[in-house]
């Protein structure tokens, strides 16, 4: 069972974004990746009308996502957590747009449903 709690801060340089995934069962956990890619981020404004109760529904899509117009290695990899042991995926959202956004922190792992979500407001 993974459990995973998502930290924004803001900062100088945008928001710094940190999906914690802990390894809340009894047994190791082996994390598989098909990519040099761990986790993806992604910035949702609240929506009117489809998707209110969740704006990840919405046909408008992500306002930023960590991912979008990058490279990720090829290379498969994996990640084994013991009972209890966590691991932390990091990423900047620079220059975001004032407003308030829904953040979503997502692991990609392939047998790795692990998924935590933060209001933040940007100034």
């Amino acid at each position: 069972m993974l459990d995973a709690a998502l930290a924004p801060t803001g900062g100088d340089s945008g928001v710094m974004l940190a999906l914690t995934v802990t390894n809340g069962g009894d047994d190791p956990v082996t994390l598989r990746f098909r990519t040099g890619q761990r986790a993806d981020f992604a910035a949702f404004e609240p929506a009117a009308g489809d998707g209110a109760d969740d704006p990840r529904r919405s046909t408008v899509g992500p306002v930023w996502r960590h991912a979008e117009g990058r490279l990720f290695t090829g290379a498969l990899g994996t990640e084994t957590l013991a009972p209890g042991e966590s691991a932390t995926y990091e990423a900047t959202w620079p220059d975001p747009p004032a407003g308030e956004y829904l953040v979503v922190g997502t692991l990609t792992a392939e047998e790795g449903d692990a998924e935590a979500t933060a209001t933040v407001a940007i100034d």
